[in-house]
């Protein structure tokens, strides 16, 4: 499973509360149509997907935003687990570091 998967972790400034969100930018490097990378917590809570809309530049980036309740993060350190579904497989895999170029989070102010 873990060839399957790409670990992620993610220290934030300080632990959020559990009435706090936490924003998760993703950036991408040009994805083909119908491929998915998705993100769950270390527990398996799925967060959401990165997945492009129609045609995409093959020289640009993709950024997209997910939000994760304080109330799943244990302390300051975030743990996910991305993984990726190509158009058309059943079978997920870890995405290269050109699929899932970055991963960053924020504690959004209440």
């Amino acid at each position: 499973m873990a060839d399957q998967q790409r670990r992620i972790v993610i220290n934030l400034p300080r632990a959020p509360r559990p009435d706090e969100t936490v924003g998760l930018n993703i950036v991408t490097g040009p994805l083909p149509l119908g491929a998915e990378i998705r993100i769950r917590t270390a527990s398996g809570r799925f967060i959401g997907s990165a997945s492009p809309f129609g045609r995409t530049d093959p020289n640009k980036q993709l950024i997209f935003q997910l939000s994760l309740s304080g109330r799943y993060i244990n302390g300051s350190r975030l743990e996910i687990f991305a993984d990726m579904l190509d158009a058309g497989s059943s079978f997920p895999r870890a995405p290269t570091e050109q699929e899932l170029v970055s991963v960053t989070a924020w504690i959004v102010q209440q």
